[in-house]
Parts: structure tokens; C-alpha cells; sequence
């Protein structure tokens, strides 16, 4: 092979390589995520009580929980979107109350698939954490099934809470604490996986493949 070829070659494999995780905007912006994953990630008795309507303090905790609520804000946006379309379409009702957790779980599950087909790790993990934040708050609103008149922020004292509804329609609804508690598991664990799987990749990974190279040229 020629060195005009093995040029032309090296800059189609450059043009179709995936975006590689070598930044350091990257890295850095990961290592500011740090606070949020470790918040979100940790057991707090006062949790449900707190995360209600909670404005920025001057403190860890409130300011955690105002990052918290403003992705919870966008959130909602697309879990009232399934509803919306329910009351647009003839759904039955469990369908409807179901329709909006569909919708939030299903948008990041979106995400993920469209940027790992793509071969973009970092954006299929940030998806992954998306997830995971999504589902810790679908465990909070699970946990609150036993109460219906009481709603998240943004919704009046007219409306039924979802998992109530769901929940007694299934007759679980005397286990909403074990179902809630699982979920958040699950997203825990999903949380930190993710969250680590990113800073493998960017941090490790790419970091010892000059190596590798090298000592395959040494050889």
C-alpha cells in the first residue's frame, strides 16, 4: 500500500470514527456531576417531606434539591404530554393515569437507544442517568399513593393521583411502600452504574489505549 493510500485511508477512518470521550469539557463537566450523583443517590429519612416545594438555600442540601426540581420540571412537561394524549384518545383510565410515567420512562429510553446505535457512549450514559433520575422520582410519587389529596407541585387538588388509582385498581395498594422502595433501588443502581461507566470511559479507558499501541510497536 502507498503512502497516498494509507493517507487517504487515514482520513476516511477519521470521518467515520465516533466521537470519542477525550475531551476535557467532557471530563470536567462529569466531575461536576459528582454532587448531584452522590446526592441523588443517597438514603434520607426526610427525604419525601423535603423534596416538596423546596426553594435554593444557601446550603448542599437545598441547593441539590433545586437542580433536583428543575429537572423534575422538564420531566413533568412530558409526563403531562402523556396524559394529554389520552385525553385526546378514547384511553381507558388506567391507561390514562399509567400513560404519564410511560411517557417521562420512555423519552430517556429514546435517548439511550438513538446515541448507543450511534456508538456515543457519553451520550448514551448521560441518557442512562436521566433514566435513573426519572425513576427516583417515580418511586417519590409512588411512595405518596396513600394519600391522593396530596400532588406534586404542579397539580391541583382536582385531579386523581396516578398511582392511587393504579395501584387500588391491582390491590397492591397496601405495598406501595415495598413497589416504591424497589424502584428506587433500581434506579440507585442505575444511577451509579451509569455514572461510573462514564467516568471509566473517559478517565481510564481512553487513557491506556496509547499505551496499548505503543506496546504493540515496541513489539
Amino acid at each position: 500500500m502507498t503512502a497516498e493510500e494509507l493517507l487517504e485511508r487515514s482520513k476516511t477512518e477519521k470521518e467515520i470514527r465516533p466521537t470519542k470521550p477525550t475531551d476535557w469539557g467532557v471530563r470536567i463537566g462529569l466531575l461536576l456531576l459528582m454532587p448531584y450523583i452522590i446526592w441523588l443517590s443517597k438514603y434520607n429519612e426526610s427525604y419525601v417531606s423535603s423534596i416538596h416545594g423546596k426553594m435554593i438555600h444557601l446550603n448542599f442540601d437545598g441547593v441539590m434539591l433545586s437542580f433536583h426540581n428543575l429537572i423534575n420540571g422538564a420531566n413533568m412537561i412530558v409526563h403531562e404530554a402523556g396524559h394529554g394524549v389520552c385525553y385526546l384518545l378514547p384511553c381507558p383510565q388506567f391507561f390514562t393515569s399509567l400513560n404519564g410515567t410511560l411517557f417521562q420512562l420512555a423519552l430517556p429510553v429514546i435517548f439511550i437507544y438513538y446515541y448507543y446505535k450511534r456508538e456515543n457512549s457519553i451520550l448514551a450514559g448521560l441518557g442512562s442517568i436521566w433514566l435513573a433520575q426519572n425513576l427516583v422520582y417515580v418511586a417519590w410519587y409512588m411512595s405518596y399513593s396513600q394519600t391522593p389529596n396530596l400532588y406534586p407541585f404542579f397539580l391541583g387538588g382536582s385531579a386523581i393521583h396516578d398511582f392511587w388509582y393504579i395501584f387500588s385498581q391491582l390491590g397492591v395498594l397496601e405495598y406501595d411502600w415495598l413497589i416504591s422502595g424497589f424502584v428506587r433501588v433500581i434506579a440507585v443502581i442505575l444511577l451509579l452504574c451509569s455514572y461510573l461507566y462514564l467516568l471509566y470511559i473517559s478517565f481510564i479507558k481512553e487513557s491506556r489505549r496509547p499505551n496499548r499501541r505503543s506496546l504493540k510497536g515496541k513489539r
